[in-house]
């Protein structure tokens, strides 16, 4: 894919990039004609070209656009002004509609390029395993969505467009200039390979230099985003001016690293610009002797139209070095976008997937065991959550609680062992189908910068405003949404930061109400909870696991107490299994952990 990125995404806009190039012909073609009707026509207009300037042999373009000229010299030097200035005027006027086009269509082929890629890109980020989130920087995933994205805009994009345009401008320039002096042209194009060798010269490491100047940027985005994120510690600890310390250092090295490969970049532009002034210099000395010989090979006006046409030639001419700078500056953004869109889901979809069955039993793991590469989290799990019954699990930090209950929606998929849903291995159903099932409420509430109304509703679109007045009292939180400013339409800000830490579980808690799922997943619900939102937040879980499939993970024992079945979990293996009064008994682990709470 990283070989054939551009061609990817060029594809379904070739038929515009074709027209584009045919516009970009037309215009220079009407650049062209704008010149030799000019000189020629001065030519004819001032009688010299026909009667002074004898050239050996005179080309057929030369007498062509002499006789031309001379017809319409023949109504009348004043008329035949007039109609060589509406000439000019129509041929510049076409000259640049034509360049307008084909600036009106690339654009639209940039930007509709661009939109594909960031759409993949997001689609990617979206189906992207949890445990790649999980090990990578926010910042360098939001960086290549965004600012490597432009990169590849600005330094790819634009120098490939740029780079064929004045390919064509060039090769239709010389294309002119070989007809009118072949020799003369000849003897430029030898010059040409030892130019474009000098400049490749100050190209050769630009590419690394900008894949780590790259790598730096997103850096600077993750050390941002984490410095807000942790603004509230930061402050707290007077660490301020350890993070200013640590910012400007790394600034000051992301500030040296671009320094040095601008001034490569922009050491382009003047080396072609000077070496194509002292072509010129040396065309005008060599293209003389064709004018002033005592039998000329060039009369003075077409040399004069030479000269004016090679100095039309610098610019795109120095624009061809510019564009492979620039493209190889902007090869390194390639690179990142297509690490990201080459990183394989581990996640296994069935080709031919089961639906999900009507649960009879519960669900089942049977011998599961989990890795985090070579780092083993669960050993040889055997537990059924029987249907229709709560089921918790406790156990230390690190114990692996959450990657046990993360296994059921597919969030990771077991290293060894099976999941089933009563007879039917999770591996036979798709994902989707799994997490239709799965209503899941986290310590860590997830809410949008949205309306109340849309984050109780989100994922779903059909619901009406009493069936989500309806979630939010048995949720508890319908009183508190009716005193807000504008009700269930008030907007919550950023993860919900207007709301306190009980509002925003209990709007979470909500939303698995309207969604009514089969299977209810609470992980550690109540546990950053003051003792009166807790008593709210615990009403609303006893209202919505009556009846459900239920898994919580506890943080605080003294909410599961009631529970049907209580697994306790101690360094990735199951230790004891009982009520609550049953492991009382046994006066293992969680005997010392209820102890420790007073429970």
């Amino acid at each position: 894919m990283r070989k054939y990125f551009n061609w990817i995404f060029a594809k379904p806009y070739i038929i515009h990039i074709i027209i584009y190039f045919i516009l970009v012909c037309l215009a220079t073609i009407f650049s062209i004609a704008s010149i030799l009707s000019a000189s020629n026509f001065l030519s004819v207009l001032f009688e010299e070209g026909i009667t002074n300037n004898v050239v050996a042999n005179p080309s057929f373009l030369d007498e062509a656009l002499n006789n031309i000229y001379a017809s319409i010299i023949a109504f009348g030097k004043e008329k035949a002004l007039f109609i060589f200035g509406s000439l000019i005027f129509i041929i510049y006027f076409f000259k640049d509609v034509f360049t307008y086009l084909a600036s009106y269509i690339i654009a639209s082929v940039r930007n509709r390029m661009l939109r594909n890629i960031r759409n993949k890109l997001f689609r990617k980020y979206v189906s992207l395993p949890l445990s790649y989130i999980n090990t990578h920087r926010k910042g360098d995933l939001i960086s290549r969505i965004s600012s490597d994205v432009i990169e590849y805009d600005e330094n790819v994009l634009k120098s490939i467009i740029s780079l064929f345009s004045a390919i064509i401008t060039v090769l239709l320039y010389f294309i002119v200039l070989i007809y009118i002096d072949y020799q003369l042209t000849l003897t430029v194009l030898l010059v040409f390979p030892i130019v474009s060798g000098l400049v490749s010269l100050v190209s050769r490491n630009l590419r690394s230099s900008s894949k780590h100047l790259q790598q730096k940027n997103s850096n600077l985005i993750s050390i941002i985003e984490q410095t807000i994120s942790g603004l509230r510690i930061i402050k707290s600890h007077t660490a301020i001016e350890m993070m200013n310390e640590r910012f400007i250092s790394f600034n000051a090295s992301y500030t040296r690293l671009r320094n040095g490969i601008y001034r490569k970049v922009d050491l382009a532009s003047p080396m072609s610009e000077f070496f194509g002034n002292s072509m010129l210099i040396g065309l005008l000395l060599f293209g003389s002797s064709s004018v002033l010989s005592i039998t000329p090979t060039l009369s003075p006006e077409l040399f004069i139209v030479y000269l004016v046409l090679f100095t039309l030639i610098i610019k795109p001419a120095k624009d061809i070095p510019t564009s492979f700078f620039n493209i190889k500056k902007g090869r390194a953004s390639i690179d990142r976008i297509v690490d990201i869109l080459e990183i394989e889901n581990n996640i296994k979809e069935p080709i031919n997937p089961t639906a999900f069955p009507d649960l009879k039993k519960g669900i089942i793991f049977n011998n599961v065991s989990f890795s985090y590469i070579d780092e083993p989290v669960l050993k040889n799990i055997d537990i059924v959550f029987e249907k229709g019954k709560t089921t918790a699990i406790v156990g230390a930090s690190g114990s692996g609680k959450s990657t046990l209950i993360d296994l059921i929606p597919k969030f990771y998929e077991p290293s060894q062992g099976e999941i089933l849903f009563d007879n039917i291995s999770s591996s036979d159903i798709h994902s989707k189908e799994i997490r239709n099932q799965i209503s899941i409420v986290t310590q860590d509430t997830i809410l949008f910068n949205d309306t109340i109304f849309n984050n109780i509703t989100f994922g779903f679109n059909n619901y009406s405003i009493e069936q989500v007045e309806n979630a939010a009292k048995i949720a508890n939180a319908h009183e508190f949404i009716e005193i807000l400013p504008e009700g269930y339409n008030t907007v919550i800000g950023d993860r919900g930061s207007t709301l306190s830490g009980g509002q925003r579980q209990r709007l979470s808690i909500a939303r698995a109400i309207l969604k009514n799922s089969e299977i209810l997943i609470l992980d550690e619900a109540t546990s950053a909870l003051d003792t009166e939102n807790e008593r709210l937040v615990q009403d609303a879980i006893s209202k919505i696991t009556f009846g459900k499939t239920s898994i919580i993970i506890a943080h605080r024992l003294s909410t599961i107490v009631n529970a049907d079945k209580i697994i306790v979990l101690d360094k990735g293996e199951i230790k004891e299994r009982g009520t609550h009064k049953e492991l009382i008994a046994i006066n293992g682990i969680y005997s010392k952990l209820c102890k420790m709470q007073e429970v």
